[in-house]
């Protein structure tokens, strides 16, 4: 049978095989690229280096899967103004947390908050906000839950734009402090839990948080803005207002992005059926006996159709991708991509195979993908 491998051979006879793109043992944590952990996150040099190349300060760029906010942190930073686009409520909050102008009077609301909520958490009339769901005594044990809701409690005290930063925080410790395996395995595995963990790790996640949040504070930054919405239909954006697309669309078959936050999603009263309902590519789907990739190509027809409407005309597009495996077939997903595009009047302008750095700490050593297609477009 083939195997991965032998899909990016076969595709790099038409690539450029380069280390443009690798950035290997390149710092991808810079100061809010750490905030949140995110499953498969592009790496912030990718769209850094497609901003300075492709456009000016003043121009609009857009991600349609913005997922962590890797992409509208860096175009802001940049002098760009740029839209990011999700489905996934997590994914809005990180962004939105990730993009806020934060003021010195936010910092030091943030900063007074962290030294009084030991507290503010003993007080009698902190009542826990807790959600409620199927199952989750299964998955906290009873002390994390009653901490947790105190927390979130008290952050809803807070004025925007501090409850978005305080409440990514609290979103980022919610698998640590819970008994699920790990961010990308949604399994059980109970341990001991120790009273005060949640309240500490929130109070180590919010002070990391604030430090970075100010080391860019006064850099001169675009405008952005987060849409949760359905990546087939981006309403509110106007045809032909973007100059670039940065992204990396969900692989086919390679992770429940839903399934993997859904405890979160709960924590932040985020909506959980929009999310899963409206995912391309997840796992779940693909692994079902007798699964095809033709779902998840119609539904990413239905995204390049709607990128080719707000490009600009010789607007351009950069798209990361891995290739994938379903029903033990290997799918070329970049070349189908292309022809794909190309019938909707998007040209390849240039392809390349990147490396994934397998060194890193993150990188799953087991996992198929240790390489990726980089295709560049631009809209005829």
């Amino acid at each position: 049978m083939e195997t991965r491998k032998d899909i990016y051979t076969a595709a790099a006879l038409e690539t450029i095989e380069s280390t443009e793109w690798d950035f290997i043992g390149a710092k991808t944590q810079q100061h809010l690229h750490s905030l949140h952990s995110y499953p498969a996150r592009m790496i912030p040099q990718i769209p850094r280096k497609a901003i300075l190349d492709y456009t000016k300060e003043g121009d609009l760029v857009l991600d349609p899967f913005a997922g962590c906010g890797t992409t509208l942190l860096e175009a802001i930073l940049l002098g760009r103004d740029v839209i990011g686009v999700d489905s996934n409520p997590v994914a809005c909050l990180i962004s939105n947390a990730k993009i806020a102008s934060y003021t010195p009077e936010d910092f030091a609301i943030l900063k007074n908050f962290l030294e009084q909520l030991d507290h503010m958490l003993l007080d009698k009339n902190c009542k826990p906000s807790i959600p409620v769901y199927k199952n989750m005594e299964y998955w906290f044990a009873k002390d994390a839950i009653e901490e947790l809701g105190k927390i979130k409690s008290c952050i809803y005290t807070l004025p925007n734009p501090c409850r978005i930063l305080a409440l990514c925080c609290l979103s980022a410790i919610i698998v640590r402090v819970s008994y699920q395996t790990s961010d990308t395995k949604y399994a059980r595995k109970e341990s001991e839990y120790l009273p005060g963990t949640s309240v500490k790790n929130f109070k180590a996640k919010l002070t990391s948080a604030i430090a970075h949040a100010e080391e860019i504070s006064t850099a001169k930054r675009g405008d952005a803005k987060v849409l949760s919405l359905d990546g087939r239909r981006l309403e509110g954006i106007k045809d032909n207002s973007v100059k670039l697309i940065v992204t990396s669309p969900p692989y086919l078959n390679a992770y429940d992005y839903h399934k993997y936050h859904r405890h979160r999603m709960q924590w932040i009263d985020g909506d959980v059926a929009f999310a899963r309902d409206r995912e391309i590519g997840k796992h779940d789907t693909f692994t079902r006996k007798g699964a095809t990739p033709e779902p998840y190509f119609a539904d990413m027809e239905l995204c390049f159709r709607e990128w080719y409407r707000v490009l600009q005309k010789g607007g351009l597009c950069l798209v990361v991708i891995g290739d994938a495996i379903v029903s033990g077939q290997p799918v070329a997903v970049a070349d189908t991509f292309i022809t794909q595009m190309q019938k909707i009047g998007m040209h390849c302008e240039r392809r390349w195979i990147r490396h994934l750095d397998i060194n890193k700490k993150s990188f799953n050593q087991q996992s198929r993908i240790k390489k990726e297609h980089v295709i560049l477009f631009r809209k005829n």
